[in-house]
Parts: C-alpha cells; sequence; structure tokens
C-alpha cells in the first residue's frame, strides 16, 4: 500500500470527509471500468441484515404514525458536528 505522504490528522474534518468522497468515487470509477476489487468494494447487492432490516421497518411505521418522533436532518446535524466534530 502506498504511503499518503501526509497526516490525515493535519486535515480539517470537511477536508478529510472531502477526500474519503474523492476515493470512494475512484473506487466507484474502477469498478465502472470492471475491475473486480472495486466491484467487490462497492457491491451493494448483498442481503442486509434480517435485525437491522426489521429495526428499519419499525421506525419508519413508527414515524409514519407519528412524524413528531422523527428529527429534522440540521437538528441532527447540529447534534452530530458539536459530539464529534
Amino acid at each position: 500500500m502506498a504511503t499518503l505522504g501526509f497526516d490525515p490528522a493535519s486535515l480539517s474534518v470537511d477536508e478529510r470527509l472531502a477526500l474519503i468522497d474523492q476515493l470512494w468515487l475512484s473506487i466507484a470509477a474502477d469498478a465502472e471500468r470492471g475491475d473486480a476489487s472495486a466491484v467487490a468494494a462497492i457491491n451493494l447487492d448483498h442481503p442486509v441484515d434480517p435485525e437491522l432490516l426489521a429495526e428499519l421497518v419499525r421506525r419508519s411505521e413508527e414515524f409514519k404514525r407519528d412524524p413528531s418522533t422523527g428529527i429534522r436532518w440540521e437538528d441532527l446535524h447540529e447534534e452530530l458536528k458539536s459530539k464529534y466534530g
């Protein structure tokens, strides 16, 4: 594996997220060109864990019954930023 030549911690969180996005897009482009390891890395056709799926369905149904149980994206985003930076 190649070394980066810099310490990722020297980047801001936004810069690291942008780097992650660029890396992911480059893997997706490799997958489009038929690179088997890239295809395997982004393969989203595997089954979802049944317990996770059941929990997602339960939460979705709860929200449909009572939308006040949800929170706005902006509020969640701010909470996560304050908690994790």
